[in-house]
């Protein structure tokens, strides 16, 4: 078992107060079983995630480069809080954050509850690339 106490450091990139770009900072988490937890702890204490949103299902593929993360109804939720420059921040803070942690990963599909995430400002069935000048 983990002791309680133990904490990892992260790397995650989380909005500007503009929403104009993603800035990178370094986060203390609690230490998890899984990398994508803890980076989703770190999304969620930086602000970037609202607290509820929670991993249902991911898994990388070496084959094909791919990594793909299923997240609950909470991270739709936030997704359509935020108007269209909103969402792109929510949408890349995650992208850029997981393509980041693996360097190995080309690309990142996202989806929630297992479908494809459909908002009112866009349609996201393709696999997402890390989207660099974003980032400040």
């Amino acid at each position: 078992p983990l002791d309680p106490e133990e904490t990892q450091q992260v790397a995650v990139f989380v909005p500007d107060a503009q929403a104009e770009y993603l800035t990178g900072a370094y986060v203390t988490v609690p230490s998890r079983a899984s990398l994508p937890e803890m980076l989703i702890d770190g999304l969620i204490s930086q602000g970037a995630l609202p607290e509820g949103v929670e991993i249902i299902q991911c898994s990388f593929k070496f084959m094909d480069g791919r990594f793909e993360l299923d997240l609950n109804s909470d991270y739709l939720t936030a997704l359509e809080a935020g108007g269209s420059a909103g969402e792109a921040m929510t949408l890349y803070s995650v992208v850029n954050t997981f393509l980041f942690n693996y360097p190995t990963a080309e690309s990142l599909i996202l989806t929630v509850e297992g479908k494809s995430i459909e908002t009112e400002h866009g349609v996201y069935k393709d696999p997402f690339r890390e989207m660099q000048h974003l980032r400040q």
